[in-house]
């Protein structure tokens, strides 16, 4: 559920005009393949042609080893077709950091942590094992999660707390009818209805999000500003999108998508 913090930050800039949907990769990472071709709107709507499903054998250390990691083995298809893509949002991710000259971290700390006053919000190397309820399922250890968040840079490195979450998505998303009508209005004409980390239908946002042992979603109806989110260590992804299509239909009153 990163994904919509990262977008969140790229819209900051582009407010600050620092940069525009238009903007083409090149500008920052001209040495991804196709990055003159691929611009903002592509990676927040993933539709970019780019694709890194690799995994390290051990956690990557920092910000500097994910994003060597993620240029090593990104590839592109030339295809701008809907593709679910993390590596889209590592770029974004990378991209806030070097148009603002700090880390992602850095800035997701001064510009969402500190003012919503998040103080359950750590990168993966802060947490340590017994802070975070195990994943009740089989075939999940400790190191399967560290290697699997410390490269999700900008999709899924950052462990929080459900409440600090809810918080973030109620005080930052929701109460910005601005940001949300643009990333609507950008989702709309697309081939799925999803823009900055989000999907949309009508009125209601929503996100689900898995790493091993653990899934999660919220859905929000964003003119009522009705929410519902579940954080789980006991199901399986495929449960959690059934259980999250119950709430689009119970909760919300819409239908699947």
């Amino acid at each position: 559920l990163q994904k919509i913090m990262t977008g969140t930050a790229i819209y900051q800039l582009q407010k600050q005009k620092q940069l525009d949907w238009n903007t083409p990769l090149s500008k920052c990472f001209p040495q991804v393949p196709g990055s003159k071709s691929i611009t903002i709107r592509e990676l927040m709507n993933h539709t970019s042609g780019l694709i890194n499903n690799a995994r390290p054998s051990k956690p990557l250390k920092n910000q500097q080893e994910q994003i060597a990691y993620m240029l090593k083995y990104i590839k592109y298809d030339h295809i701008h077709t809907w593709d679910y893509q993390d590596v889209d949002y590592e770029l974004l991710a990378a991209i806030i950091s070097r148009l603002r000259n700090t880390t992602y971290n850095n800035y997701v700390q001064n510009n969402f942590a500190e003012p919503l006053r998040l103080r359950k919000i750590k990168d993966f190397p802060e947490v340590s094992q017994s802070e975070v309820p195990q994943p009740v399922v089989n075939n999940v250890n400790w190191h399967k999660v560290t290697v699997t968040t410390s490269s999700d840079f900008g999709a899924g490195n950052l462990f929080m707390s459900p409440n600090d979450y809810w918080k973030f998505v109620y005080d930052r998303i929701l109460k910005d009818p601005k940001m949300i009508n643009k990333y609507a209005h950008q989702a709309q004409h697309q081939e799925v209805a999803y823009f900055g980390g989000v999907y949309f239908k009508g009125n209601v946002i929503r996100a689900d999000g898995s790493i091993p042992g653990y899934n999660c979603c919220f859905v929000a109806n964003y003119k009522t500003k009705r929410m519902i989110m579940l954080f789980s260590n006991n199901i399986n992804y495929f449960t959690l999108k059934i259980a999250a299509d119950h709430i689009l239909h119970d909760y919300m009153g819409v239908g699947l998508f």
